[in-house]
């Protein structure tokens, strides 16, 4: 996964995650999703992840529609998302691409991949992404994401 630059330095893979893949890493600890949010969470080098205040925003709205209260506490959800926000490079200016996606609550996502310069945006929906690749983004599942960049 991580690729390594003209010192030898480790370079992680930058990326951004739909919230899709944080609904199902948070249900599941068997798939790729989770060990993909692991990583990120414990300061894995291979993946860097980049955030904005609108995706962050999403982030916060999905899961709470979908954990509180039947699987965790508001404040577990808080406690996950300040993890990935230590963990994350966060980008208050946004280049305003609008409409990129099928889906208009994407088109934050893509913005902030362009604006980050990112090598590829995680989702399920890949239909609502099929312009990404235009951009030099790599569209990926979870699934493929360590078969695309094996670290």
């Amino acid at each position: 996964m991580p690729k390594s630059s003209s010192s030898g330095k480790t370079v992680p893979l930058d990326l951004v995650l739909d919230a899709n893949v944080m609904v199902s890493g948070l249900r599941s600890s068997r798939g790729a999703s989770f060990r993909i949010l692991q990583m990120i969470r414990r300061g894995n080098l291979s993946f860097r992840l980049h955030l904005s205040t609108a995706v962050l925003l999403e982030y916060e709205e999905v899961l709470q529609r979908n954990f509180v209260p039947a699987r965790y506490r508001a404040d577990q959800i808080g406690d996950f998302l300040d993890d990935l926000v230590a963990a994350s490079v966060r980008h208050a200016q946004i280049k305003g691409l609008r409409p990129v996606s099928a889906d208009p609550d994407d088109d934050s996502l893509v913005e902030l991949a362009v604006t980050a310069d990112v090598r590829a945006l995680i989702t399920f929906n890949t239909r609502h992404f099929a312009k990404i690749s235009a951009l030099g983004i790599d569209l990926l599942t979870p699934g493929q994401l360590p078969q695309r960049y094996p670290g």
